[in-house]
Order: structure tokens, then C-alpha cells, then sequence
């Protein structure tokens, strides 16, 4: 009888008493090899940040490669719940982020840190209208301008172009291309370093954030750095997975995501770019210039009012986003400083 009555008190009491919280787990795919440097500088130390944050409430699983999530398909895993959390480029994707293409515009010039707070502060403005309705940005990564970079052709201006296939990633950069005599080639990054060692591109634009992951270095010898436009990427879930989150699980991604975190992230892409331009700068067989300052005033003078043009018959209301941008970039580097 005591034994029965002592099982009895034990089952009640275990009954009022609460269990162990599980942590809710996101899936993260970042579509990138493990090794690949913005693994190792953003992402990663970003989903140690949120499981440390996220405790009893939230864990991030990161997996990495092309198989689970790729540059062309990152979306629809996020919308076809294989990963819950997943980083990609908008201008892969560029039929449902055109309006967010505005940081892809030429001729503006301004570092990764400085475009970071310019895009997120629109983003928060609602100035790209319903791209993002159904989803929520934890943060956005900025790249910084990217530069033209051949293979055994000297470049010293965008004229020197002419003749060459060259692989572009966004309308803008096809489009200069094409005005001065080139031919762009719509060519992912992922493949550019087989496009260039086969012949079948003879140039790229790219920052140089690319070269060490990419091995670009190894199929390009001549470079001109002129500020060609920048591009911006997000880590994003669904809005709906987002709002079905605990309190305690949103906490932990809020502290390590919006526009205070789009900031670090954009000071980190800096220091990369510069690590990644030395390094190519350490290989034998590079030449390096710049564009003439001259020559960038007439760019910015004579091509850069018919690329806003193109933006704005592509994209409704594009000039005044283009202005937008223009002065929220402006804005960044003046709290930045003159060097931003």
C-alpha cells in the first residue's frame, strides 16, 4: 500500500512538473563549399551568435554546399520549407528583387559598410515596395563595387572593352558592357572560373571578395578597379516561419540581425575586399590600374543618366529610387567619413 501511494506521489509530482524546453531548430543553408571565406567571416560566427543568443529556445543547423541550396534556387528551398533559413544574392533572383537591383547601380561610389546602412535604411522606409512582404531579412550583406578583371588583355578603360566577352551579373553591368562595344555574357559565379579557362569569356566584373574562393586569380591577369556597382545579398526566412517563433526564439535572431548587424557585416566585407585585393596583388602575373578620373567624370556625366533611364523603364518609379539611393549612400559616408 505505501508503495503504491508513493508511486502515486511521484507520478503527480512529475506531472506539475515542467518539462525541458526543446529548442526549435532552423535548418541554414548557406550554399556555399565549407572553406568558402564568407562561411568562415559571416556565417558561421553569425549562427554561433544566435545558438549562444538562442539557448533552450533556438538553434541554427548550418549546412553547407550546392546540393541542399544553391545561388539559383535559394527562394524556393526557403518557400519549399527544405531549410527554414538561407542566404543568397537578389540579383540571382532578379524577377522577384528588381526593385532592390537600385544597389546595383554604376558610378556611386561608396564602401560595403557605407551601402549596408543606405540599403537597410530604404528597406526599413518600405522603398522597395512588396519584394520582401513575404519574407523577413535577418540581415543583408553588401558587396562592395565590383571592377573589371581580363584574362591576357590589357585594361586601362572601359573602352577596352570592345570586342570582349564578358561575364556580367546584373541589367547594369550587361548594359556598360554593351555601350562600350563589348558583348556581356550571363554567367553565375559559380561558373566564371570554367567560362574564363575555356576561352569562352574574356573578362569579368567582379569584386575581388570573389577571387580567393573562386580562384579567379588563377584565370584573370589584368585588372581595373572603377566603381561598376555593388550588389547585396540577404540571410531570410519566411515572414510566416518568422512570426510562428517563439518570443524567446525571435529575440535571439533580433539581436543578431537588422540593420545594426547589416552594418557589421558590411565593415566586414570591406576588410575582406581588401584582403582579397592584396592577396591577388601577391600572385605573379596581375597588373593593376585605375580608371582615370577624368574618364569616371565622363562615365558618371554621359552613361550614367541612361542607365538610370534603363533602371526606370524596367522598374516602375526607378529614377526616384535611383535618387533615393544616391542620397541615402551619401548620407552613410558622410556619418562613415570621407573614406567610407
Amino acid at each position: 500500500m505505501k508503495q503504491k501511494l508513493l508511486a502515486g506521489a511521484l507520478a503527480a509530482a512529475t506531472a506539475l512538473t515542467p518539462l525541458a524546453s526543446i529548442a526549435e531548430t532552423l535548418v541554414f543553408g548557406t550554399g556555399n563549399v565549407p572553406m568558402h571565406p564568407i562561411n568562415q567571416r559571416i556565417m558561421e560566427p553569425w549562427a554561433a551568435a544566435v545558438n549562444e543568443a538562442g539557448g533552450d529556445a533556438l538553434q541554427i543547423e548550418v549546412r553547407h554546399g550546392p546540393t541542399i541550396v544553391s545561388p539559383n534556387n535559394y527562394v524556393d528551398r526557403v518557400m519549399d520549407d527544405v531549410v527554414q533559413l538561407a542566404w543568397g544574392m537578389l540579383v540571382f533572383d532578379p524577377g522577384r528583387f528588381p526593385r532592390s537591383l537600385v544597389s546595383t547601380t554604376p558610378f556611386i561610389e561608396g564602401k560595403a559598410e557605407a551601402t549596408a546602412m543606405a540599403f537597410c535604411s530604404l528597406y526599413e522606409e518600405g522603398a522597395f515596395g512588396e519584394e520582401f512582404a513575404d519574407y523577413h531579412p535577418v540581415f543583408f550583406v553588401p558587396f562592395p563595387q565590383t571592377n573589371i578583371h581580363m584574362k591576357d588583355a590589357p585594361i586601362t578603360s572601359v573602352r577596352d572593352l570592345a570586342g570582349k566577352k564578358v561575364a556580367t551579373g546584373s541589367p547594369v553591368a550587361a548594359a556598360i558592357v554593351s555601350a562600350n562595344g563589348g558583348s556581356p555574357l550571363s554567367v553565375i559565379l559559380p561558373e566564371q572560373y570554367q567560362a574564363l579557362q575555356r576561352g569562352n569569356a574574356d573578362g569579368t566584373f567582379m569584386n575581388y571578395t570573389a577571387f580567393p574562393g573562386f580562384k579567379l586569380h588563377e584565370v584573370t591577369t589584368d585588372h581595373l578597379d572603377v566603381p561598376l556597382g555593388g550588389a547585396t545579398g540577404m540571410v531570410f526566412m519566411l515572414k510566416s516561419r518568422y512570426e510562428a517563433l517563439s518570443d524567446d526564439a525571435k529575440a535571439a535572431l533580433d539581436a543578431n540581425g537588422g540593420c545594426d548587424k547589416t552594418r557589421e557585416v558590411g565593415a566586414i566585407v570591406d576588410q575582406w575586399e581588401a584582403d582579397s585585393k592584396g592577396f591577388v596583388m601577391s600572385q605573379e602575373g596581375h597588373t593593376f590600374n585605375e580608371v582615370d578620373p577624368n574618364e569616371l567624370a565622363a562615365l558618371q556625366e554621359n552613361v550614367f543618366p541612361m542607365i538610370v533611364q534603363g533602371f526606370d523603364e524596367r522598374v516602375p518609379g526607378g529614377a526616384d529610387l535611383v535618387a533615393k539611393w544616391q542620397d541615402a549612400v551619401s548620407a552613410a559616408r558622410a556619418e562613415l567619413g570621407d573614406g567610407s
